[in-house]
């Protein structure tokens, strides 16, 4: 049953195309109308990615190797509940924070579906597999039945606090394409807190705007369908 698993998780890997069909329908590229990644590596834009709303989605999956298949994708998703809002709590951009992950060796299970900073998201893991970001156990909701969002460079202020609040701007537009692409309403946006008690999105809830974020996210969903 190992090697089965093992042989099923390559094969999700080694998927380029935006995974879920269910999903691809939201991926329109808005100066063709092709739902397909594009590969325009010559042109300086990343080997693949899809245009959501204006928002550049790079499919940039973690590496397929026996460390991210035990740690970082655990197993296929049964069914998609809910979304849940991070703050990396952190400066590094998604793809920092794609590299960072993809190079993790302690042993500890945790990774997230998207990370999302002032240009565009990074897609880690495909969305027909779940991940380890809720914190709620092997068996919780949170991990086994949601896509997570990393908002990036949530520790930037001063001078470079535009950077988080253009993050943010991002993570509102995937947030509600997500929510829309599988019929859910807005109470299923829920924030790493509902799961584990975590004081996360920590940005968000310092700044008390949660309810606004929730609001922002509802404004988005219904002017998409």
């Amino acid at each position: 049953m190992g090697l089965v698993r093992a042989m099923q998780a390559r094969a999700f890997f080694a998927r380029i195309i935006f995974p879920l069909a269910s999903v691809c329908a939201l991926c329109g590229c808005d100066s063709c109308g092709d739902t397909r990644p594009h590969s325009r590596a010559s042109q300086n834009f990343p080997a693949a990615y899809s245009m959501l709303n204006g928002l550049m989605i790079v499919h940039d999956y973690l590496d397929d190797n026996d460390y991210n298949r035990r740690r970082a994708v655990p197993a296929p998703f049964f069914k998609v509940r809910t979304v849940t809002i991070h703050n990396t709590e952190g400066y590094l951009s998604a793809k920092q924070e794609r590299d960072r992950f993809n190079r993790r060796r302690d042993n500890v299970s945790v990774s997230f579906h998207y990370a999302v900073d002032e240009q565009w998201a990074v897609q880690l893991i495909p969305l027909d597999m779940h991940a380890w970001h809720a914190g709620d156990g092997a068996e919780g909701e949170g991990n086994l039945h949601s896509i997570s969002i990393e908002i990036c460079r949530s520790l930037c202020s001063g001078s470079d606090s535009d950077l988080y609040y253009r993050a943010e701007a991002n993570a509102v537009i995937l947030a509600a394409a997500l929510l829309n692409a599988y019929n859910l309403p807005i109470s299923a946006l829920k924030k790493h807190q509902d799961w584990s008690g975590k004081y996360c999105p920590h940005r968000i809830l310092s700044e008390n705007r949660w309810d606004d974020f929730k609001r922002r996210v509802e404004r988005e969903m219904q002017s998409k369908r």
